[in-house]
């Protein structure tokens, strides 16, 4: 494995983490979402303060549309695990992650040639996946 594939594999280990502590929280949704997001805030602003510099040629629109997109995508998400027991958050996050998984597949099949038959069976077999793993 390369770097790129260490740490996209332990990127995943976290990804996955997270929301399992954070359903245990006992927390509400949004304030879990406010937590969260300054939580990371602060962990995360040491190590991108030098790179402060390289703002020129930045696409603010796509910064913004991001943000959004992700404080939406929290909101939501946090407010699901709010409310899941920790029998159900597996399932859940198992809907959440093929649906999040299908949307860069999609770019990426868009970007290299289209749909091929292949590509569409893969998403059958990911939501067959997702349908036999929550059951």
């Amino acid at each position: 494995m390369n770097s790129l594939q260490i740490k996209a594999a332990l990127a995943g280990v976290f990804f996955g983490l997270w929301p399992l502590f954070m359903n245990r929280s006992k927390m509400t949704g949004n304030v879990s979402s406010a937590f969260f997001s300054l939580i990371v805030f602060l962990c995360v602003l040491p190590f991108s303060l030098g790179g402060l510099k390289t703002i020129d040629g930045i696409n603010w629109k796509m910064v913004v549309a991001a943000g959004i997109a992700g404080a939406v995508g929290v909101l939501f998400f946090n407010g699901m695990l709010a409310k899941a027991t920790k029998e159900n958050v597996g399932m859940l996050f198992v809907i959440m992650i093929v649906v999040q998984t299908t949307i860069p597949a999609i770019n990426y099949a868009c970007m290299n040639g289209g749909m091929s038959p292949s590509k569409i069976i893969g998403f059958v077999m990911a939501f067959a996946a997702a349908i036999l793993l929550t059951r």
